[in-house]
């Protein structure tokens, strides 16, 4: 490789690490809970990206294009683990024929638990044992639901490019955020994200 190749090389990763270095940080650790390995996953995504053959081709952002990469990284250590995302889908405090909107809701159509514990979501939102929390019940739910809710959510990524990269319907995306939040609230509130003392 010569030195302009090289040059180009470390612009387009510093580049790529400036404008979604976070971003990507926050979604590989949502889906594998360890620092470490995020970081490592983040590299192998950038190196990854230098390697493609092809840059996006126009029909994908940037960001979607190596939040892509960045998923296939995570399937492949995921793999490698010799686990599927689907053995993190453990029962969240519901039985199977429990329909989660007779569980959080009453009849009248109000929250059956009032929802004014919760403090200020921006201080909680800021507390790093939120984001431990959020991935544990993040964890809990359904493959696909847990990576479309990361997808829009915490990355912010538009309907359209989080139901390609989740190989789903646009339609199906607002069915799978629905149900996400519904389980993810009644999770965070069983594990203590919202009592009075929560940081």
């Amino acid at each position: 490789m010569d030195k302009t190749e090289e040059q180009r090389r470390r612009a387009a990763i510093q580049t790529w690490l400036k404008a979604y270095g976070t971003s990507l940080y926050r979604y590989a650790l949502v889906r594998v809970g360890q620092r470490e390995i995020a970081e490592d996953l983040v590299q192998e995504t950038l190196l990854g990206a230098l390697r493609a053959t092809r840059p996006p081709d126009g029909r994908a952002s940037e960001k979607t294009w190596l939040v892509g990469i960045l998923k296939h990284k995570i399937a492949d250590h995921l793999r490698s683990r010799q686990r599927s995302p689907l053995d993190n889908s453990v029962d969240p405090g519901l039985d199977d024929g429990d329909d989660i909107e007779v569980v959080i809701f009453r009849t009248d159509g109000r929250w059956r638990e009032p929802t004014n514990g919760w403090g200020d979501p921006l201080k909680a939102l800021q507390g790093k044992t939120f984001w431990q929390h959020l991935a544990t019940c993040l964890g809990r739910l359904p493959a696909t639901q847990s990576e479309v809710f990361v997808l829009r959510e915490v990355e912010d990524l538009s309907v359209e490019d989080a139901a390609r990269l989740a190989g789903v319907s646009v339609g199906n995306v607002y069915v799978l955020l629905h149900r996400a939040r519904l389980t993810l609230r009644h999770c965070l509130q069983q594990i203590g994200l919202g009592v009075e003392d929560m940081p």
